[in-house]
Parts: structure tokens; sequence; C-alpha cells
């Protein structure tokens, strides 16, 4: 398996949300305002999430908890 394929793989949506570490229903929220990561269409009617676009969102969410307010 080639070095670089963690950064195309990509994982079911229960995965995703498992992941991500919030509730499935969280997550519908989350997704019907717009908030989650970028999809990737596997089929007609599967989709999943690349493990890079999971953090990268995570990423993007960061918080530094250090910063003067």
């Amino acid at each position: 398996m080639p070095d670089n394929f963690e950064s195309v793989r990509v994982v079911d949506e229960p995965t995703a949300i498992k992941i991500i570490g919030v509730s499935p229903r969280t997550w519908d929220r989350m997704r019907a305002r717009g908030e989650t990561p970028p999809i990737t269409k596997i089929s007609e009617r599967r989709i999943g999430y690349r493990l890079t676009d999971l953090k990268a969102w995570l990423d993007a969410r960061r918080v530094d908890t250090n910063a003067a307010a």
C-alpha cells in the first residue's frame, strides 16, 4: 500500500461521525446547516468522507484557549 494512501482514504458516514466524536443527531443537525466536512460521492446512493478532509475540518475548528480575548 502506498505511503500516501491515507490522503485519499474514504470512510463511510458512521465512521466519520465516530472520528469527529459527535452523536448522529448532532451530525445531522450540523449537516443540515452545512457545517460538516465536504462529502465524497462513492456511488449513486452512498457518500463518504476523506480522512484528509476530516482532519482539515477539525484543524479549522481549533480554538486557541491561550489567545488574548
